[in-house]
């Protein structure tokens, strides 16, 4: 067609065939942008809108003569894309075209793909790291504490006081880790996967007498500072690896995380070992099944006990008087000072003396007509004499050895002579006695 024309918009939107008159017309209303193109049908090449509209532009079939006689070798292109025959009274106005074509440009849409892609991409992996943290936190937490952990599953030596073989989950800890920091403690362990900590302690208390409800009592006073919310759950029996003992639970918070702990006590000689072991609540009856599992792996040494019944079954000769407990009781306390046992004899004399006090009246009545006889043998001025040897002993005076051994032969004499059954009741109440002594002292 000779007078035929095809427009393109710079957003590159295309619209055509459309006649001059029409061109002209949308011109003239200025719904044609600037910058916009004409390429008039035969043209060979795009021309600018002002160029193909202006008064001495020829139609464009002297338009393509004219360019083929100047340039043969010139190169016709086509439009870009179809004509698209649009209606013009469809089309919007220029300036609303402008904005739309800007907003949905290739690159536009392209930055906002990318952008979207970006942020759920983004939203997907914080949901993600959300879900896993607790198991990533925890996984950390476990690699950390088995940083500090010792590849040994038997533990055991002499300044411990026991043997321990490690059941599966727990693990010992060296003594720098930083998750128990408990004072005096002389093992450290852990089950990292329940989030529990314990530690193993000792001390010397000769006079608790080998009770092992006084020491648990002991220390969950002692506890009291640091857990003023502490509250004992329960007492039982517990079987070690070898021998018995206590077990103690107990519950307390610790700022809004609720806690529970299991103590383990036992005794070796004079000497009160205990293993406290503590776990967030959430861990539950596990926590206690794998602390009891702990408890069956400790072997005590018995190395206290055996010293102690060693001296008791010797110095029981020397010291007839007292039952045989009543005897340990004072050879722990002089062992738990370091001190020579030769004094323990003397010792018999001022613990039962000192007890008297603490027996009731017809018990302490009883005593003394028992030691009736037991002095009944001995001359009215040497009984005088040793009266006042125990009077010092009682009063923690410095006395002569051989006043003393004096003193003893004649105790020691006087009980061998007692019948039988009035030696064993001079020991039950001296037992007593002594049990009374230690616990004013």
């Amino acid at each position: 067609m000779a007078d035929e024309y095809t427009l393109r918009f710079p957003d590159g939107k295309q619209y055509g065939p459309i006649d001059r008159s029409t061109l002209e017309a949308w011109q003239t209303q200025g719904r044609i942008p600037e910058g916009s193109m004409v390429w008039p049908a035969g043209a060979p090449e795009w021309l600018q809108v002002e160029e193909v509209l202006s008064p001495a532009r020829p139609t464009p079939a002297a338009a393509a003569e004219s360019a083929a006689a100047e340039s043969a070798a010139a190169e016709s292109a086509p439009p870009a894309s179809e004509p698209s025959g649009a209606d013009p009274d469809t089309q919007p106005h220029i300036p609303a075209m402008q904005r739309l074509g800007a907003a949905l440009s290739a690159r536009a849409r392209t930055i906002l793909l990318l952008s979207g892609g970006v942020i759920l991409v983004v939203a997907l992996l914080a949901g993600l790291i959300s879900l896993l943290r607790p198991t990533l936190d925890r996984r950390s937490a476990i690699a950390a504490i088995e940083r500090h952990a010792l590849a040994d599953r038997r533990i055991g030596d002499a300044r411990l006081g026991f043997v321990i073989d490690l059941p599966s989950g727990w693990v010992a800890l060296r003594q720098d880790n930083p998750f128990v920091v408990t004072r005096g403690a002389r093992l450290c362990v852990s089950y990292p996967t329940l989030d529990a900590f314990g530690a193993a302690q000792a001390s010397t208390r000769p006079e608790f007498m080998g009770e092992l409800d006084r020491h648990i009592d002991r220390l969950l006073q002692e506890r009291v500072p640091t857990r003023p919310s502490q509250r004992e759950v329960g007492r039982s029996d517990v079987q070690l690896g070898r021998g018995r003992g206590r077990l103690v639970r107990t519950a307390w918070e610790d700022g809004l995380d609720p806690f529970q702990g299991a103590t383990a006590v036992w005794l070796d000689g004079y000497d009160y070992y205990w293993l406290e072991a503590w776990a967030p609540a959430l861990a539950g009856e596990e926590f206690l099944a794998a602390f009891q599992e702990l408890v069956h792996g400790i072997a005590p040494s018995g190395a206290v006990t055996a010293r102690v019944d060693e001296a008791a079954e010797r110095l029981s000769v020397e010291v007839p008087e007292l039952p045989r407990e009543a005897l340990r009781l004072l050879i722990g306390e002089r062992m738990s000072r370091g001190e020579e046992l030769d004094k323990v004899p003397m010792d018999a004399l001022r613990a039962v003396s000192r007890g008297l006090d603490g027996l009731s009246a017809d018990e302490a009545r009883e005593m003394g007509m028992i030691y009736d006889q037991i002095w009944a043998p001995v001359p009215e001025l040497q009984r005088r004499r040793l009266a006042q040897v125990l009077g010092l002993i009682k009063a923690d005076r410095p006395v002569p050895a051989a006043e003393v051994r004096a003193l003893r032969d004649v105790v020691k004499a006087g009980v061998v002579a007692l019948p039988p059954d009035w030696r064993a009741r001079l020991q039950e109440l001296s037992g007593r006695a002594v049990e009374k002594s230690l616990i004013l002292q």
